[in-house]
């Protein structure tokens, strides 16, 4: 979780620094800003989960950081803070969207609270998009693959493979799973394709490991086990090879691509 807390006076900022337990909250990045404007410098630079946001910055307010972050940021879980129990100020927070809104001065362990809160709600719509992304890739194909096509030994083979990409597969699994002898397989991959059947297996986990790794945050050494590899440093010279990137490198390729 990355959190980034946004108030005109720093020593409210330098307050919540220091006076929060980040560790116990599992927070590992905690940014700070004192206006609007050096707060969209810090979405621009860095990935940011939670959002702890005065309202009321002269000459703006955190309204329209909140509109402007919504516009360009998906994801982000904002919580206000505010020494100011306008009822007018709750509506607009509740019209846009705000997870949790705070009077100020309040006890740390509240915006402990809060923040903890707010990273289950990042952490559930991760999971979801994880699994969207995932479902995506799957289902490509599916398409293409409607037509009397799919029925061949060869087709049966590549859907098996899909549906668990998350094994370690070998040839002899497959082959058991379509009804086919290894070796009759094999030709016949080899002759309708023009690849391997091995080489298609490391193809198509290396496709679901790029998926997962730009379209979500789980960690690399999860992807790695979700794609079918025990061995996180082997599934990284794999996907080394595949790409010419790190798997962290191509993550953080696909991030600067999206700014």
């Amino acid at each position: 979780m990355n959190v980034l807390i946004v108030d005109d006076q720093p020593e409210v900022v330098e307050s919540m620094v220091s006076g929060v337990n980040w560790a116990r909250i599992h927070v590992e990045n905690v940014f700070t800003a004192f206006s609007v404007k050096e707060a969209q410098g810090v979405f621009e630079r860095e990935r940011i989960d939670v959002l702890l946001c005065d309202i009321e910055m002269p000459p703006t307010n955190g309204f329209v950081l909140l509109r402007w972050v919504q516009e360009r940021f998906s994801g982000v879980v904002c919580i206000f803070l505010t020494a100011h129990a306008e009822f007018e100020y709750a509506q607009e927070a509740v019209k846009l969207g705000s997870f949790d809104y705070i009077l100020q001065p309040a006890p740390y362990t509240e915006i402990e609270v809060a923040v903890e809160r707010a990273a289950g709600k990042v952490r559930e719509a991760e999971n979801q998009r994880r699994y969207s992304a995932y479902e995506q890739y799957r289902g490509e194909d599916t398409a293409q693959q409607s037509d009397e096509n799919e029925q061949t030994p060869v087709r049966r083979a590549m859907d098996y493979i899909r549906r668990n990409i998350d094994r370690d597969l070998s040839r002899a699994d497959i082959a058991e799973a379509i009804y086919l002898n290894p070796e009759y397989l094999s030709r016949l991959f080899k002759r309708e394709t023009g690849s391997s059947l091995n080489d298609y297996i490391i193809t198509e986990k290396m496709r679901a490991a790029q998926a997962l790794l730009g379209d979500t945050n789980i960690p690399v050494s999860i992807i790695a086990t979700k794609v079918g590899y025990s061995n996180f440093s082997y599934f990284s010279q794999v996907f080394k090879k595949y790409t010419g990137l790190s798997p962290l490198e191509y993550r953080m390729a696909k991030r600067r691509s999206k700014l």
